[in-house]
């Protein structure tokens, strides 16, 4: 355990101990509050293939937080996992083990939620400031303007495309956000153009989904840039030569990062990254056109604030955000604040803060 300390010195209301599970990574975290501003004190990362329980990773935190400060108490503890959840429990997507929140709970002494991983990130958004360019990549209209949050925001969505594509939104009552996740990323796809309608008929023929619809994860995720990649070299014949033999020859999932990579010096990858990101402006229109998010759109996952240079360039981003069929309706969108989420603490945050709100 590789634990990385911020701050034990300060006096908090409470501390959380707050966890964020993928099938690569897991990380624990100390979280302080005070008020309603939330402070990460220590992190402590794992490979999620090297854990077969989550029970004492959990308890060597704890009594790494007791002999770094004997005084240390913890008041509740959330997990964040990417799967499903059903009475406090979830069995991870690419995990080999499952999370038992009563289970936890027993072990540890500790009052234990489980939630989902994009409820987690959701619940991360009202920790977040707007205007602290750390935290936030605020996204100009094509008119170069930024609309401010209008009404009263109490309506939140978040929209998440990296190794897969997820959708939450938060509802304000009773002057807090309560966070809900939901299987948007798997709503069919919605082609747009002449390209986007080759590339849809690629994946069904690929994936051999003839005669049923086709979803959007495998278009705006980390699956749609090697998607477009292998579209490319299959049907428009690209060369593969110089990099992109390099980017040929790995497996699909280490594509995307490569691809990303090379984005700035090679034509065939600026090409892909800029389809993505008009893909994803596409349907998180599309999806704020549903939720009509007053307080904003929050793009969360390593994609988009890694790549925020693409996002940015020509207003890519919100030139298809704000494309509508109906003129009507184009100036709706406008009205819509959309940021790029740039913290990637968001889900130990979240995590927290769901423990605070729901516990």
């Amino acid at each position: 355990m590789e634990e990385k300390w911020f701050n034990t010195d300060s006096n908090f209301d409470q501390v959380i101990l707050a966890g964020d599970i993928g099938g690569t990574n897991t990380t624990l975290a100390l979280v302080g509050r005070k008020n309603d501003t939330f402070t990460i004190m220590a992190k402590f990362p794992y490979k999620s293939s090297e854990v077969t329980s989550l029970t004492p990773p959990l308890q060597e935190v704890i009594a790494a937080g007791k002999s770094k400060k004997s005084s240390l108490k913890i008041d509740l503890c959330c997990i964040g996992a990417a799967g499903p959840v059903e009475n406090n429990f979830c069995k991870p997507t690419n995990c080999s083990w499952a999370i038992d929140g009563k289970e936890i709970g027993k072990a540890t002494g500790v009052e234990t939620l489980v939630i989902n991983d994009f409820a987690a990130i959701s619940y991360g958004i009202p920790t977040l400031d707007v205007e602290d360019k750390r935290q936030i990549t605020r996204l100009p209209c094509t008119d170069g303007t930024f609309p401010k949050q209008t009404g009263k925001g109490d309506i939140k969505i978040t929209v998440g495309a990296g190794t897969g594509l997820g959708v939450g939104y938060l509802i304000a009552r009773d002057g807090k956000y309560r966070a809900y996740s939901s299987e948007g990323g798997h709503s069919g796809f919605a082609d747009f153009d002449g390209e986007t309608r080759e590339l849809k008929q690629y994946v069904i023929s690929k994936k051999n989904l003839s005669g049923t619809s086709v979803g959007t994860e495998p278009f705006v995720s980390g699956m749609g840039i090697y998607n477009t990649f292998n579209f490319l070299k299959d049907t428009k014949k690209i060369k593969i030569e110089g990099v992109l033999r390099e980017i040929d020859a790995t497996r699909d999932e280490d594509k995307p990062a490569l691809i990303s990579q090379h984005a700035a010096t090679n034509g065939v990858c600026r090409k892909i990254m800029r389809t993505f990101v008009g893909m994803y402006g596409r349907f998180a229109g599309n999806v704020s056109l549903i939720f009509l998010p007053t307080g904003g759109v929050y793009l969360a996952g390593g994609i988009a604030s890694k790549n925020e240079e693409f996002f940015l360039e020509d207003n890519l981003f919100m030139k298809n955000f704000e494309a509508n069929y109906n003129p009507n309706i184009r100036p709706l969108l406008k009205k819509i604040p959309v940021y790029i989420i740039k913290d990637y603490s968001i889900s130990l945050y979240g995590a927290a803060n769901a423990a605070v709100t729901l516990l």
